[in-house]
């Protein structure tokens, strides 16, 4: 069917497009097929009225970048985040108060000494994880233990964020009596967060009494953790304030002699700009922001790499992990050691990244690609679409092939680096880019030097709620490797 491509599809066109396709991004694909490009403009009346969708590199380049301050500075957000008041933190703040946050976030997350102890985060809790499953494993009759590895990276993931984000790692923990309770409810909390946005009809919205998660997360979950957290951040603040502040011409990075905490906790509760809400706002959304996503990213990669048509890159990866001392790696070594394992982890991100569609809100009438777009619009583009449009990636964009990376380490092949967004872009790109990159290279080489792993299933299963989903997908026998030689 020939259609108009000077302007979007029609309301009906659009509608049963999304419906045929079951959701906006891969409408964005048939979009492409059909001639569309730039800006399109997709009228979906009362559900929610008019949208634009970014189906060029360049133009999702043009409104998160070039015009990201002017124009397009506002992320759009689900209506059940601002009805839970967890629209003030770095993801979702809008103007200088998202500037002021994410500039006081910026160091944890860029500074040497703080990068390096959160890889030693990622690779002490990965190892603690692997030696539970290896003693599980020995005390079964068979030597073999059956798991949901999802599931179990999802436990790894959230230890991780507690130790990057909390200061509440393995050994750490030990010091706040309640660090274990503060992982199940946060746990349990972003599994109904899921639930209550995935809500068809929006309960939340439209009948809350009617709507159980919502009254779970409003009336036991969020409240609870509120206390947990306020707990922690006073009790951060009571080390902080017997540490003293660092003497005169001592580093930044020192306190009486001693290297200062790096978590982001710590780093926050030095600025004295801001209050225990603000902190808690911030330490929100990374919870949300760096759990599930970055266990959907490791799980994932493990399984592609077992179904039986990848078992050439299994051997590779294999390999170049049996070379490799993980407990020796400097940060600055992960990707000139392990350039197989980042290879993967940059394919999987391209094919299944863990948000599938971002919205910017315009603050002004802007012209994009020539479509004039006014305020208050909705402008979509979609990281999935990016990494699956055969446009850029060729006729076999929706193959798992890493050796794209190792040909070209910068953009995989495609034209440009806007094709591969995983993490986002400009001013309103994720923080965490290097950190979830290296949580997962580091954690696929580790998995994979200690187990082999056998699955149920013979290829991946998936879905998308607020991020990337792949529960009861990934359920195996593991089994462990009895010895690892390096070199």
């Amino acid at each position: 069917m020939r259609v108009d491509t000077r302007s979007g599809p029609t309301f009906l066109a659009a509608l049963f497009g999304i419906a045929i396709d079951q959701s906006p991004w891969q409408y964005m694909l048939t979009m492409k097929k059909q001639g569309y490009s730039g800006v399109a403009k997709v009228p979906l009346g009362p559900f929610g009225g008019d949208f634009y969708f970014l189906l060029d590199a360049s133009t999702v380049k043009n409104v998160c970048v070039d015009q990201a301050e002017a124009s397009f500075p506002r992320r759009y957000s689900v209506p059940l985040f601002p009805r839970l008041g967890l629209d003030r933190g770095i993801v979702y703040e809008q103007g200088e108060r998202h500037k002021r946050q994410k500039k006081m976030c910026i160091p944890s997350f860029e500074r040497t000494n703080s990068m390096e102890s959160f890889l030693e985060a990622v690779r002490g809790e990965t190892d603690a994880l692997c030696d539970t499953l290896t003693a599980r494993a020995r005390a079964t009759p068979d030597g073999r233990l059956r798991l949901d590895l999802y599931c179990e990276a999802r436990k790894l993931t959230l230890r991780v964020v507690l130790a990057v984000t909390f200061g509440l790692g393995s050994e750490a923990a030990r010091g706040f009596e309640k660090a274990e309770e503060l992982s199940e409810v946060i746990g349990a909390y972003l599994e109904a967060i899921v639930a209550t946005a995935n809500e068809i009809p929006p309960l939340y919205d439209v009948a809350p009494w009617a709507s159980l998660n919502y009254r779970r997360v409003t009336g036991e979950l969020l409240p609870r953790l509120r206390e947990l957290v306020a707990e922690v951040i006073n009790e951060r603040r009571r080390v902080e304030e017997a540490a003293g502040q660092s003497a005169v011409g001592e580093s930044e990075s020192e306190i009486g002699g001693e290297i200062k905490s790096s978590d982001l906790l710590s780093v926050l509760v030095r600025e004295p700009s801001l209050t225990d809400d603000d902190i808690q706002s911030i330490l929100f959304d990374l919870i949300i922001a760096g759990s599930d996503t970055t266990a959907s990213t490791l799980t994932a990669a493990i399984f592609l790499l077992h179904e039986p048509r990848h078992s050439e890159a299994l051997a590779a990866a294999r390999e170049e992990a049996k070379r490799v001392d993980l407990s020796r790696l400097t940060l600055d070594e992960v990707r000139a050691k392990l350039p197989y394992a980042t290879a993967i982890s940059r394919e999987v991100l391209r094919l299944y990244p863990p948000v599938p569609f971002v919205g910017r809100t315009s603050i002004a009438d802007a012209v994009v690609e020539g479509e004039q777009v006014p305020r208050g619009a909705t402008l979509c583009w979609s990281p999935y679409f990016l990494g699956r449009d055969p446009g850029s990636w060729g006729v076999d964009a929706d193959a798992f092939d890493p050796q794209r990376w190792l040909n070209d380490p910068t953009t995989g092949g495609a034209p440009s680096t806007f094709c591969w967004l995983p993490f986002g872009a400009g001013p309103r790109g994720c923080l965490g880019t290097r950190l979830g990159l290296t949580e997962a290279v580091i954690g696929t080489a580790l998995l994979l030097q200690r187990f082999d792993w056998q699955f149920e299933r013979s290829e991946l299963k998936y879905k998308y709620d607020l991020t990337l989903n792949l529960e009861g997908s990934t359920r195996c026998f593991v089994v462990p490797r009895d010895s690892i030689e390096f070199g």
